[in-house]
């Protein structure tokens, strides 16, 4: 692979990692390595069961959010 489409590769990667931030994709992640940081002993939620109990709190919790 030459160091051009390397370097589209890698801008690539950054552009995606930027558009999961923005769209709240990227709170699974977070949530596991905040789990692994504080609780490393504690079993984590599947990603199901984290974006069930994250939408729950969310209705429960209403904040500023456009939808």
């Amino acid at each position: 692979m030459g160091t051009s489409m390397l370097g589209l590769r890698v801008r690539l990667d950054q552009m995606g990692r930027f558009m999961e931030g923005v769209l709240g994709a990227d709170k699974y992640r977070q949530y596991l390595e905040h789990l692994a940081k504080t609780h490393p002993d504690a079993e984590p939620m599947s990603e199901r069961e984290f974006w069930i109990d994250y939408t729950n709190w969310q209705e429960h919790n209403p904040q500023g959010r456009c939808c």
